[in-house]
């Protein structure tokens, strides 16, 4: 397991923006997790993040604790918080109760959906093809797709599906690792998504929908039995003292 006390080689987590702290913090430490800087296993001590991230303990606490609401995060009382760990048997285990409980959100949501609603959808569609940050693209699938399903109004259905998204997302990232064109394939399912909603075609949302996730599974499925990959951007952070400037930064 990695320790984060030897993270030398990964440098400095950059400052932050002028949005919230809380939210800054826990944008930047899920990129990290997403593109591989953070690996799976690495311990997350929360002194040293809060020294790299330049804030304080208590956001940096407080991200952690969020984190591992979304799944991207452990937590043990004996070994703290470390990255989570994704596996073969999990991956199988959300994607079949996606799969389960997909039909019914969708079929409860595209007649509900309002043409705000859609926009928005579109607008996160837009800035997925846009982005070349694998992690930003992966953070606005996860909206897009939280956006088409609320209206559906099922406050259990969405509870269950809510959290399958946010476990999701660290194998939606291992999806692309491999695949060039995954996330193609993914923009071309989005518009098809909001097509469907706005001719109301039920049928039609819903098997773009159970594709879609078949798609995910499948390339994460691959990508799991082919062993550890690099990192998505395949790079350390940024502002590391030593030659190591050019990877992404956070």
């Amino acid at each position: 397991m990695a320790a984060l006390d030897g993270m030398a080689a990964v440098g400095d987590l950059g400052v932050g923006t002028a949005r919230t702290t809380h939210r800054d913090v826990i944008d930047r430490l899920r990129r990290a997790i997403l593109i591989g800087v953070l690996p799976a296993g690495t311990r997350l001590v929360q002194a040293d993040l809060a020294r790299r991230l330049r804030v304080s303990v208590t956001p940096v606490r407080e991200a952690l604790r969020d984190l591992v609401g979304e799944g991207l995060v452990d937590f043990d009382p004996y070994r703290g918080a470390t990255v989570h760990s994704p596996t073969l048997a999990e991956l199988e285990e959300i994607y079949e109760i996606r799969t389960r409980l997909t039909p019914p959100a969708v079929q409860g949501s595209v007649d509900r959906a309002t043409n705000s609603d859609l926009a928005e959808a579109e607008a996160l569609g837009a800035a997925m093809e846009a982005t070349s940050d694998p992690a930003e693209w992966v953070d606005l699938n996860r909206r897009f797709h939280a956006v088409l399903i609320a209206p559906c109004r099922r406050a259990h259905l969405l509870e269950i599906l809510t959290r399958m998204s946010d476990l999701s997302t660290l194998y939606v990232g291992v999806s692309l690792d491999g695949d060039s064109g995954r996330r193609e394939r993914g923009d071309h399912d989005h518009h098809e998504l909001v097509s469907a909603y706005r001719a109301r075609d039920v049928g039609r949302a819903v098997t773009v929908s159970l594709k879609h996730v078949a798609d995910t599974l499948d390339d994460a499925r691959a990508a799991l039995l082919r062993g550890p990959a690099p990192a998505l951007m395949g790079g350390e952070l940024d502002g590391d003292a030593g030659d190591r400037s050019s990877g992404p930064d956070l």
